[in-house]
């Protein structure tokens, strides 16, 4: 087996011992071999990958940092089925190294020789959390663009200073309303400019159908529905301007949290999510007649799908599967803590756990019971399995 560099072969030896340094995690020694020469950093083997593709592959973030820092073309190589880093970082489900290849400049769009994407790889193995990082990622620069003030301008779209809060903002893959509003509680410059936040949010979805065949109808929808929560917090702000933010945040977080007493359904969130759907501009898009149909087919009880589930499916891509480890309070994903009592609620902290006890505090005795049962159950069986009765 050799390996091929400008058009001239190597030695095996050479490109397989940086390799072994990748294997190793062995970032200095890599270093040692580039600045030497014995390897380029847009060497390939004999099967079109670069160092790079092997250090995504392997999930080996730290040695994907040198290589792009050292210049690596995130969308380099000449891979014989055509998948570039972003495809192997995708396929190895490791998030840090996705989120390094976009940042650097990596396609998302690009395909491999049987037509899928990274983010299409990414879910076609079940690293939906992958699918979600791709598919919810914008470059800071989209952000940037309206932090200098044109020509007819006084004064920038959006103060610089706000850039870096409002892209972490629009970067969050969890769409809970709950989260969104945690998350501009720590970011105290969006607080204070939320109208020039809406209005920049509503300029990124409108010109993200102006991108010709690059326009992105999943993440125009996401701009909007952003845009709709942050356009409604300024509403009530210029309503009660002296109500400090802890206070506002808290009051939209039990009204979402809060439930229908006859079924526990979340009524108030499940409406304003639809709400924020159908106020959609881009009527013409896939994207939102699919939703459209979707919500017409499913009522508003504790039965159906909530709104939430098919705006995330729509936008973080379709599961096949769904585990129960979210948190009971902001959505957020395999979270470490339970309710110490019943066991059987989980929460991201006990900031979490305190805004929402004035919900579960109604059903905390009676999951109790339920799980005390459950243990119950799972010991007689399994003290049976491990004494058979002997039959006769």
């Amino acid at each position: 087996m050799m390996f091929y560099k400008k058009k001239v072969w190597l030695s095996l030896a050479c490109f397989i011992k940086a390799i072994d340094k990748i294997t190793c995690d062995d970032v200095a020694g890599l270093q040692e071999l580039l600045k030497s020469h014995e390897v380029e950093i847009e060497d390939v083997d004999d099967h079109g990958m670069t160092l790079l593709q092997h250090a995504a592959f392997k999930g080996k973030k730290d040695l994907c940092q040198l290589l792009l820092d050292l210049g690596s073309d995130p969308n380099g190589g000449n891979h014989e089925h055509k998948y570039t880093a972003l495809h192997f970082a995708a396929l190895s489900g490791n998030l840090d190294i996705c989120q390094q290849l976009l940042s650097y400049g990596s396609k998302p769009d690009v395909k491999n020789s049987v037509g899928r994407t990274a983010s299409q790889m990414a879910a076609f193995v079940g690293n939906h959390a992958v699918v979600s990082i791709i598919n919810n990622f914008i470059p800071r620069t989209d952000i940037e663009h309206y932090t200098v003030a044109s020509n007819d301008q006084a004064e920038p779209k959006l103060p610089p200073a706000a850039a870096p809060a409002l892209h972490k903002f629009v970067m969050q893959v969890n769409l809970h309303p709950v989260h969104l509003l945690f998350t501009i509680q720590k970011l105290p410059l969006i607080f204070y400019n939320l109208i020039k936040v809406k209005n920049v949010l509503e300029l990124l979805s409108e010109n993200e159908m102006k991108r010709g065949h690059e326009a992105n109808e999943i993440l125009s929808l996401k701009y909007h529905y952003l845009r709709f929560l942050v356009d409604r917090i300024a509403k009530e702000q210029q309503q009660h301007p002296d109500k400090p933010v802890v206070e506002l945040i808290s009051q939209f977080v039990k009204a979402f949290l809060k439930q229908r007493s006859s079924d526990g359904f979340p009524e108030y969130m499940d409406s304003f999510i639809r709400e924020s759907i159908r106020t959609f501009p881009l009527k013409e898009t896939t994207v939102f007649r699919q939703l459209l149909v979707n919500l017409s087919k499913t009522k508003q009880d504790s039965d159906s799908p909530l709104a939430l589930s098919l705006l995330t499916s729509c936008i973080n891509g379709q599961r096949g599967f769904q585990d129960d480890d979210s948190c009971a309070t902001c959505g957020q994903e395999k979270v470490p803590s339970k309710c110490s009592i019943c066991k059987s609620v989980q929460y991201c902290n006990r900031d979490c756990q305190k805004i929402h006890w004035f919900i579960h505090k109604k059903e905390c005795d009676k999951l109790a019971k339920q799980f005390k049962n459950l243990e119950i159950k799972s010991q007689d069986s399994q003290t049976k399995a491990a004494n058979p009765e002997v039959k006769e």
